[in-house]
């Protein structure tokens, strides 16, 4: 009885911390949006509309979530803010005014692939029966652009369903298959021969990726196979082997390809050729600058001169306007979401699900490290999105799938959890 109590005060202070961080979002989304309305005379109806959409939408997503399945609520607010950052940064920096509404429209639609993702992971039983076919639909799908895409800013990655209006990237949906797929090759702590024909997938993608010059996915992909490799055998010869190869593949890639030269130049020194090929990173170093602590305010920045500001170089616009300490506050959530999703990780009760977990943490961390890296010149550009924030349908939908398998492994936890519980209070009950 006392382990019940105890149990039950911890469940209480967990429900009501949960509270104060939804009660503190949704007033962020709320004055936020509110602020960008009322900046045009006399007030924008489309940003003073998603005022009152965005924080609904919040506390509909939590409470609906948490009482169709035991998710772990904080991770589902934790997204939410993130992604009504990105619709109010839109709503503040971008051009034309469908576009904060198109970010909206596509996040709704990534609620509904997180959903998918919980109700997926959680009906998902053999896993190791869907690790063929899935690598199968995962190589068609990163092959399909060469079919049937084109190429847009220097990479062959994108299909064109709808010319100039709808556009997919596959290479963004395959990551939650491809972590999937890892994790299921991974579990069980096998040797090396066992773990060959997933590692040798994996590299199968990085090629493909390669060949259409998708620099940015093929980081991730091949460092989240090493990531998840090492966390699932714990072997630092084959892991630094792998790292030794990857590093280089890079070198050859460098001196075979010219566009890797002409990028590792300008991040070298993008002020040689400021007005061509370092305009991008001239232009993100000179707005972080120019946002200095506390940014130069919503609306008042210049954050349209730096190309791809909406999507790549967000980051930087961000810094602009908001400045340096919500920027930090911003990075601080991404912390916060890789702690819960660690922690979901080290409680699953099989290898695949705490793989999968860390897969995801592990993918989400390193994007957000290449994009940050990238616009702040600490390492060469390659081209990523920040995570729910930066505009773009693919990207969004994916990362709200991925967070849907994050949740949906939580929910499994949560479910084990009072299982145990259960059968600790029926052990005393009949020792006692």
């Amino acid at each position: 009885m006392r382990r019940a109590s105890v149990e039950n005060m911890r469940k209480a202070l967990m429900r009501s911390n949960t509270r104060l961080l939804l009660s503190a979002v949704m007033l962020f989304q709320f004055s936020a949006m509110l602020l960008i309305a009322f900046q045009e005379r006399p007030y924008d109806a489309q940003a003073l509309i998603l005022a009152a959409a965005i924080p609904a939408a919040t506390w509909l997503v939590t409470m609906l979530f948490g009482k169709i399945w035991p998710v772990d609520r904080a991770i589902v607010i934790l997204a939410m803010l993130l992604c009504s950052v990105g619709v109010i940064t839109l709503s503040d920096i971008a051009r034309a005014k469908s576009t904060p509404l198109t970010q909206a429209i596509y996040a709704a639609v990534g609620v509904g692939a997180m959903a998918f993702g919980i109700a997926f992971i959680r009906g998902l039983k053999n896993w190791k029966r869907l690790v063929v076919p899935g690598m199968v639909l995962c190589l068609l799908a990163l092959l399909s652009p060469w079919v049937l895409g084109r190429w847009q800013y220097g990479a062959r990655n994108w299909i064109v369903l709808v010319q100039d209006k709808l556009t997919i990237q596959p290479s963004e949906f395959m990551k939650p298959a491809l972590i999937l797929i890892l994790a299921a090759g991974f579990s069980g702590r096998p040797r090396f021969l066992k773990c060959a024909p997933t590692i040798a997938f994996a590299a199968l993608c990085c090629g493909v990726l390669l060949s259409q010059r998708d620099l940015g996915a093929l980081l991730l992909y091949f460092l989240t196979t090493v990531l998840m490799y090492f966390a699932a055998t714990s072997n630092w010869v084959v892991t630094l082997g792998g790292l030794g190869l990857g590093g280089a593949a890079a070198v050859i890639a460098y001196r075979a390809f010219p566009y890797v030269q002409t990028r590792v130049a300008i991040w070298k020194n993008p002020w040689i050729d400021p007005l061509e090929s370092g305009h991008q990173i001239v232009q993100a170093l000179i707005a972080i600058g120019s946002g200095g602590l506390f940014g130069m305010g919503l609306g008042l920045g210049r954050p349209r001169n730096i190309p791809l500001y909406h999507s790549d170089f967000i980051f930087a616009a961000i810094a602009e306007e908001f400045g340096l300490v919500l920027s930090i506050c911003l990075l601080a959530i991404y912390v916060l979401v890789i702690l819960r999703g660690m922690v979901v990780a080290m409680n699953a009760r099989t290898s695949f699900h705490s793989l999968a977990a860390f897969g995801i943490v592990a993918m989400l961390g390193l994007q957000t490290m290449l994009i940050v890296g990238g616009n702040t010149k600490l390492i060469p550009l390659t081209g990523v999105t920040l995570p729910l924030v930066s505009a773009g349908g693919s990207s969004l939908v994916s990362t709200f799938l991925s967070f849907g398998i994050l949740l949906g492994i939580s929910s499994l936890n949560a479910e084990d959890e009072a299982k145990d519980i259960e059968r600790m209070e029926l052990r005393e009950e009949v020792f006692s």
